[in-house]
C-alpha cells in the first residue's frame, strides 16, 4: 500500500484539536475507514465525537471500550469501534466487522493494530503523537493509503 500524509498539525488544545478535525473531515466520505493511533488517553474518542458531529449527527458519543461498536445513524452512518481488548484476530470473528465493511458508512476503529494487515483497500490512517512539548499537546497525522 502507499501512504500519502495528506494533513499534519501540531495543537496546543482542545480548540486546535476541533480546527484539526474540521479540516480532516473534509477528506472523509461514504465508505471509508478511518483507523486511529495513539496511547491511552490521547483523545481518540475526543476527536471521533468531533467528528461525528461535524457529520451532521446530533448524538452522544462515547467510547465503546465496552460494547467494542457504537453505532451513530443519521444523514451519514457512523460506526465507532474499539478494539482494545481484542489481542488477537480469531477474536473479531464474533464482531461482524466484515459486514460493516463495504458500505456506505463511516468507521471509526481505535486500536486498529490487529486488523491494519488486513484492510488491503483505500483506508485512512490517523496518529495522534503526544511526546511533544507540553503534555496537553497533539501532533495529528492524517494518511491515506491505497493500494
Amino acid at each position: 500500500m502507499t501512504e500519502t500524509l495528506v494533513l499534519n498539525r501540531v495543537v496546543q488544545d482542545l480548540r486546535g484539536t476541533n480546527h484539526f478535525a474540521e479540516d480532516a473531515v473534509k477528506y472523509f466520505s461514504s465508505g471509508d475507514i478511518i483507523l486511529l493511533y495513539g496511547d491511552l488517553g490521547s483523545g481518540k474518542t475526543t476527536l471521533v465525537r468531533q467528528f461525528v458531529q461535524l457529520l451532521g449527527l446530533k448524538t452522544d458519543v462515547s467510547s465503546p471500550s465496552f460494547s467494542l461498536i457504537n453505532r451513530y445513524e443519521g444523514f451519514v452512518s457512523v460506526n465507532h469501534i474499539d478494539l482494545y481488548r481484542i489481542k488477537d484476530a480469531g477474536e473479531l470473528s464474533n464482531l461482524g466487522l466484515d459486514d460493516l465493511w463495504g458500505t456506505e458508512d463511516i468507521s471509526f476503529v481505535e486500536w486498529p493494530q490487529v486488523i491494519a494487515k488486513s484492510i488491503f483497500w483505500m483506508h485512512y490512517k490517523l496518529t495522534i503523537g503526544t511526546k511533544i512539548k507540553k503534555p496537553h499537546w497533539r501532533e495529528f497525522k492524517l494518511y491515506k493509503l491505497d493500494e
